[in-house]
């Protein structure tokens, strides 16, 4: 929603200025003593997840220039996927069979949302915005899997005091790159910027960050794939935009997946 309202703004810099404006609404953390304590190896595992982070917006953004919107949004919704087959690999831990199910609805359910501007066509543009996409949803698992490795010590103001700035520092360089600007925008656009970063970023991603020391990384990126569910409903309810039955089922089908994971 926020980004279809700021079509005046580049990418590159909506993302910037998302990260930045919420870094600038926890800066009363920084004064704080315990920010500090952190070890060595906390600091630099959740400027690490703040590059994953950056990655993922980075690369789902390009992907949009190569191919549909919900093209890649399916292709993000499978960073459950590499969560489970990362914990595999690097964690020898087996998925169980509820979180392949889930993942499965979830992922059926995200289809459906976006089968109306889905792009099936295998032509080399539409290849390169499909594998920037998939790459972006391995983004999203490392920084969920890093950053629950740092909340079990960290707590939340700490890690995103850390997250939020270190994640606009990496943005920086995307912005540079494409030579976007970061000033220069009406009045109304600085709002909807400001907006994005204290909504969907300090309230949405803070609420992710928290949850990392309550539940699997796994859960957290299920729920994740409800953001696509939460825009089509505020399109509704704020632009106008029709909302289809396929659409409304897509979402009972994420809404059910996150559920039934939820659920032990």
């Amino acid at each position: 929603i926020w980004i279809k309202l700021l079509s005046d703004v580049p990418s590159p810099s909506i993302a910037f200025w998302r990260m930045l404006t919420s870094s600038l609404f926890i800066a009363p953390v920084y004064f704080q003593k315990q920010l500090g304590s952190l070890s060595r190896k906390e600091l630099l595992l959740s400027i690490l997840s703040a590059f994953f982070l950056a990655g993922d917006f980075t690369l789902w953004t390009l992907s949009l220039k190569f191919t549909s919107v919900a093209s890649s949004i399916v292709l993000v919704a499978i960073s459950p996927l590499f969560i489970m087959f990362f914990s595999l690999v690097f964690l020898r831990k087996k998925p169980e069979t509820k979180d392949i199910i889930s993942t499965v609805i979830a992922i059926f359910g995200i289809i459906l949302i976006g089968s109306s501007d889905l792009n099936l066509a295998a032509n080399s543009k539409n290849l390169m915005g499909d594998l920037l996409a998939t790459i972006a949803a391995a983004s999203i698992a490392g920084y969920l899997m890093i950053g629950q490795k740092v909340r079990q010590t960290v707590g939340t103001a700490n890690y995103i005091a850390i997250l939020y700035p270190a994640t606009a520092f990496f943005l920086i360089f995307p912005v540079l790159f494409t030579d976007s600007p970061l000033i220069g925008f009406s009045n109304k656009d600085y709002l909807y910027l400001v907006c994005l970063g204290l909504i969907p970023q300090l309230i949405g991603h803070t609420g992710f960050s928290y949850a990392l020391k309550k539940v699997p990384a796994f859960v957290v990126s299920l729920s994740i794939l409800f953001e696509p569910v939460l825009s089509i409903i505020w399109a509704f309810l704020l632009l106008s935009e029709g909302l289809t039955l396929k659409q409304i089922s897509g979402g009972i089908l994420v809404l059910f997946a996150l559920y039934n994971s939820i659920k032990r």
